[in-house]
C-alpha cells in the first residue's frame, strides 16, 4: 500500500507540492501551538509527510547526479556551424557541444548538451529551437540565479523556526537531534516549494528567446514532440507543464 501511494506521489507534481506544503505548515504549527497535545499532533503530521518527502527529495538529487554523470561521459564535439551562428545572433558564447544518451537538453559550464534520442525525434528547425532555449539560459544567467536565490530564501524559515519551542522527547539530547532533523527537512521543503515559480519563470523566459530567434511554431512543435500526450498538463518542480508553455508561447508577440 505504501509503495502504491509513493508511486502516485512520485509521478504527480500536485501531490508532491502538497507534501512540501504540509511539512512547512506542520513545522510552523509545531513551533507555535501552545498546547502540548496539539504539538504532538503537528509532529505526527510532520513525520508522516517527511516519510514521503525524503525519498522525493533524494530522487531529485539522484536525477541531478545522473545529469552530471551524463555530462562527464558526453561525446565532445566542436560547436556546429548552425549552433555557432545561432549563438552569435543571441549574443552568447558556446564552448562545445556534448552528445549524450536519452532525450534531454541542458547547458553546463558553457556547453550545450543534447540527447541522441532528442536529435532523432526533431527536425533541424526544432533542434535549433531547443538549442536557442538552452542558449537563453546562458544569456540570462539562469543557472547563477537558481544557485544564488535559494540562499536568502532559506534564511526566512530558519530565523522563524530557530525560535520554536518544543516538549522534551525522552531527553534533551534526543530532542535536539529530532529538532535538527525537522529543521533541515522543513527548510529543504520550504526552499523547494518557493523556488518552483522562479524555475517556471526562467523556463518561460528561455522559451521566449527560442521563439524570438527560431520561431514560435518550432519551439512549440519541439515541446509537443518531447512529451507524452498524457503528460501534457503535468508540471514539475523545474518546469511548467508543456501545455502551459505552449499557451504562453502562442501569446508571445515576437
Amino acid at each position: 500500500m505504501l509503495r502504491e501511494f509513493w508511486n502516485i506521489v512520485r509521478i504527480s507534481f500536485k501531490k508532491r507540492f502538497i507534501v512540501y506544503y504540509v511539512i512547512v505548515w506542520a513545522m510552523t504549527l509545531f513551533g507555535n501551538l501552545p498546547i502540548v497535545t496539539l504539538k504532538f499532533v503537528a509532529f505526527a503530521v510532520f513525520v508522516a509527510a517527511s516519510v514521503l518527502f525524503v525519498p522525493i527529495f533524494t530522487s531529485q538529487i539522484v536525477s541531478q547526479v545522473h545529469l552530471l554523470l551524463d555530462f562527464k561521459a558526453r561525446e565532445k564535439f566542436p560547436v556546429f556551424s548552425e549552433v555557432n551562428e545561432l549563438s552569435k545572433h543571441i549574443g552568447v558564447e558556446v564552448k562545445e557541444v556534448g552528445i549524450v544518451k536519452g532525450c534531454t537538453a541542458f547547458v553546463c559550464m558553457g556547453t550545450v548538451v543534447l540527447g541522441k534520442k532528442l536529435l532523432g525525434l526533431l527536425t533541424f528547425d526544432e533542434r535549433q529551437a531547443v538549442v536557442a532555449h538552452e542558449l537563453g539560459h546562458i544569456k540570462e544567467m539562469h543557472g547563477l540565479i537558481r544557485f544564488i536565490l535559494p540562499l536568502p530564501l532559506s534564511a526566512v524559515p530558519l530565523y522563524a523556526w530557530l525560535q520554536l519551542t518544543s516538549p522534551i522527547f525522552f531527553s534533551e539530547w534526543v530532542t535536539q537531534v529530532i529538532l535538527t532533523a525537522m529543521l533541515n527537512i522543513a527548510t529543504l521543503a520550504f526552499v523547494t516549494m518557493v523556488v518552483i515559480p522562479l524555475n517556471w519563470y526562467l523556463e518561460v523566459r528561455a522559451d521566449r528567446i527560442a521563439a524570438k530567434f527560431v520561431g514560435k511554431e518550432n519551439i512549440k512543435s519541439a515541446l509537443l514532440k518531447l512529451v507524452n500526450k498524457k503528460d501534457l498538463e503535468e508540471a514539475s518542480e523545474t518546469h511548467p507543464s508543456v501545455a502551459e508553455r505552449v499557451r504562453r508561447i502562442e501569446k508571445l508577440d515576437v
